[in-house]
């Protein structure tokens, strides 16, 4: 084969060379075009649909917010809620002055987990980030006023680490004081909170219901019960403080 005829073929090669290149530019460049735009269209629907969904939640009508919490729930099960906005709904929630919407939006991260896997870890990584719920059950109006002391007496920032919803009244056959964690996850911050409470000479212990009460799998983590039981109440509810507690 003569050095012409190889050159001419080597022409030949490289213009389908060129010309194939041509044409997936051709082709591609409309098609990146195409995908970028449907991204952002994506993109800015899903900030739309976020933005809608906060609204309604913080709406006063509860027939709105109502409407809110139901497209939170739609927007959980298809992974459209980060989870800084998880904790950010939550702790609108926890700080409400409707005692029903924190429980409304639990109940919504609940059935979403049911639903989407990847729910639970975003709802357990949410709820972390929020004040633990300490539930109070006394056995009367003296140990209510006790409660109420030992927690103005915590540091400020303790006391900004935990929400009481509720102090209830009931009767039980306790001999002990109890704080009690319904996961297994959670004994570490229980002990933590125990720990403030016998600072102020509360004795108390901890006890973990994970395996005790098929109830608590359905509790939400970082929830708590704290139950007084027949002990000598601490000296900062009867005024006899010592030198220890004072300290």
């Amino acid at each position: 084969m003569t050095s012409e005829k190889t050159s001419e073929i080597k022409a030949r090669a490289k213009a389908w060379r060129d010309l194939m290149i041509q044409m997936t530019a051709t082709i591609m460049i409309p098609l990146t075009i195409a995908g970028m735009g449907l991204y952002y269209t994506r993109w800015q629907q899903n900030v739309n649909d976020l933005k809608t969904m906060i609204d309604l939640v913080s709406d006063d009508k509860p027939e709105r917010q109502k409407y809110g919490v139901a497209m939170f729930e739609y927007l959980l099960k298809n992974d459209k809620v980060p989870v800084e906005f998880v904790a950010a709904q939550l702790e609108y929630a926890n700080n409400s002055s409707d005692p029903q919407l924190l429980g409304a939006m639990e109940r919504a991260l609940t059935k979403a987990a049911q639903v989407n896997e990847s729910v639970q870890a975003v709802f357990t990584e949410a709820v972390e980030r929020l004040p633990s719920r300490v539930f109070v059950t006394v056995m009367n109006e003296q140990q209510r006023a006790c409660f109420s002391k030992l927690l103005t007496s915590l540091k400020d920032n303790d006391q900004a680490m935990i929400t009481v919803p509720s102090i209830a009244l009931a009767k039980w056959d306790g001999k002990v004081n109890e704080i009690r964690a319904m996961k297994d996850e959670d004994v570490p911050k229980a002990e933590v909170v125990a720990n403030w409470l016998r600072g102020l000479g509360f004795d108390i212990e901890v006890v973990n219901l994970s395996n005790r009460w098929d109830g608590a799998k359905k509790v939400r983590p970082n929830t708590f019960e704290l139950w007084f039981g027949n002990k000598d109440l601490p000296p900062v509810c009867t005024g006899k403080q010592t030198a220890a507690t004072m300290n």
